[in-house]
């Protein structure tokens, strides 16, 4: 049975959510405490999947105690309720927290949250996969241009000039939302140079996952040849969202199901960036591992970490409030036939997108299709005659991104 704590010194909103929750879920085994101290008795005698926090409580606030619980419960998911209005203050406080929600927060979207963070937890059940990222400080919440582009979005007042501001104030996204406006994606004859007409391109989605991929590498400051390699997975990154976007549109995806894409695409090695960032020596064993055995970097990630990038990547969106296609496209992106669809999909363009990007970018290997990709479920979904056209998408691409990264 999955437990959730609820914390808050108001009794009355405890008594409130007692009451509405045991009917509405009465699956959970559901704690409430009225302070810090409280809920960390609480903790320690209970196995919590779910910690909901107030902010503001007097004693201890609810920054500090989920630092407290990140230390000594690291398993358990850390979700905080704040009433703060200043964007400052948020950015300051909810670093232990894997969530942030705003109060008054609806109680649908308050249990959608909660859920959303126990399905994954129960997919995501692998070994050491829960420690390894509740063990990573620099996981415990987004990058702030990304937390200001999230909270900013939330306003319904907020207009395209305050978001263009944002990203204008960062020179390496900027740099990066211009190049991606100017990729083969768009199609557009004239180069884009306004800031703020490329925001509006680009849609928001995008724009979040590159303000997140961007801000997590930033934040590095390790050896050189890293940074190059993190510069090369970015990129990489990018191209593969770009091409399975125009996969996904050659197919008949739709354009609005086209535009999900690319932020797919962009986060499916956002596992790969956060091993790279932090747990950099191991990172530089699995990938000694692969090219000296010839495994895959999914098996050498697994022994080495007992977790791989998918699934890595796809639990720390879920938390961060990606949609649920998107995660789901991180989680599968190397084994889209786990999926029950059997039909083409942003994970299907995500996945084909992955494997010619690959194959392109080393010219050397001879190319063996049924070596690299997954025939089967290439058939099983009705596409079998489209793998060269998707190849000559990817070919255009790759060489689009070597005039925009050079």
């Amino acid at each position: 049975m999955n437990q959730v704590l609820f914390v808050d010194d108001e009794e009355n909103i405890l008594n409130g959510l007692r009451r509405r929750l045991h009917a509405k879920r009465p699956g959970w085994k559901t704690h409430f405490a009225l302070s810090g101290k409280m809920a960390l008795e609480m903790c320690a005698q209970n196995s919590i999947d779910v910690v909901v926090s107030d902010m503001r409580m007097p004693g201890m606030d609810g920054s500090t105690l989920l630092e407290k619980i990140r230390i000594s419960h690291p398993e358990a998911t850390r979700i905080i309720l704040s009433g703060f209005a200043e964007d400052e203050a948020i950015l300051r406080t909810v670093g232990p927290a894997h969530q942030y929600l705003a109060k008054p927060c609806d109680e649908g979207l308050l249990i959608e949250t909660i859920e959303h963070a126990l399905e994954l937890k129960g997919m995501l059940q692998r070994p050491g996969l829960r420690a390894l990222i509740s063990g990573i400080d620099a996981l415990a919440s987004p990058p702030d241009t990304y937390m200001r582009l999230v909270k900013t979005l939330e306003d319904p007042m907020a207009g395209n000039d305050r978001i263009t501001s944002i990203v204008s104030a960062d020179i390496a996204l900027t740099a990066e939302v211009l190049k991606l406006t100017n990729s083969a994606y768009f199609a557009i004859t004239q180069k884009i140079s306004s800031v703020s007409h490329a925001v509006r391109m680009i849609g928001m989605d995008t724009l979040k996952s590159l303000a997140l991929f961007v801000g997590l590498f930033q934040g590095f400051k390790g050896p050189g040849h890293i940074t190059r390699r993190l510069n090369l997975l970015c990129h990489r990154s990018q191209q593969i969202g770009v091409t399975a976007a125009l996969i996904a549109e050659a197919e008949g995806l739709g354009k609005q199901m086209s535009m999900m894409v690319p932020s797919a695409g962009m986060l499916s090695h956002i596992g790969s960036l956060v091993l790279l960032m932090n747990r950099t020596q191991e990172m530089e064993q699995v990938m000694a591992h692969v090219e000296r055995d010839n495994v895959s970097i999914i098996t050498a990630e697994e022994e080495v970490f007992g977790a791989a990038h998918p699934e890595i990547g796809a639990y720390l969106l879920g938390l961060w409030g990606f949609p649920g296609p998107v995660v789901q496209a991180v989680a599968f992106h190397h084994r889209p036939a786990d999926v029950p669809e059997r039909t083409m999909t942003p994970l299907s363009a995500l996945y084909f997108a992955q494997m010619l990007c690959r194959d392109i970018n080393n010219p050397t290997q001879a190319s063996q299709y049924p070596d690299q990709i997954d025939m089967a479920y290439l058939e099983a979904i009705g596409k079998t005659g489209r793998l060269e056209t998707w190849r000559e998408i990817a070919t255009k691409v790759n060489n689009q991104y070597k005039t925009l990264t050079r």
